[in-house]
């Protein structure tokens, strides 16, 4: 089962590291808003990989600590900088 769960996070880093590659073609991005991106994301992925290793190892009150702590300040993360992304509205030619 675990080798199913490192599967699924290779393909979700595969998309993630396409969509980042997406917005930077369609907007002008600069370092500051590809780290929110890319530390958004990347704190999106471990909660997950936390939380699914805790569950099968028969933790499940750790799982769900760890997706809490981890999982919405990524999302947040991704949230604003993304929303940011889209008021600036700078298209890149």
């Amino acid at each position: 089962m675990m080798d199913l769960t490192w599967y699924i996070l290779g393909v979700l880093t595969g998309g993630a590291l396409y969509g980042t590659y997406v917005f930077s073609n369609r907007f002008k991005l600069n370092w500051l808003l590809l780290s929110g991106m890319g530390a958004g994301a990347g704190l999106l992925l471990f909660s997950i990989a936390w939380g699914v290793g805790a569950v099968l190892e028969g933790v499940p009150r750790a799982g769900s600590m760890g997706i809490l702590l981890f999982g919405l300040p990524g999302l947040i993360l991704l949230t604003v900088t993304i929303r940011h992304i889209i008021s600036k509205k700078e298209v890149a030619r």
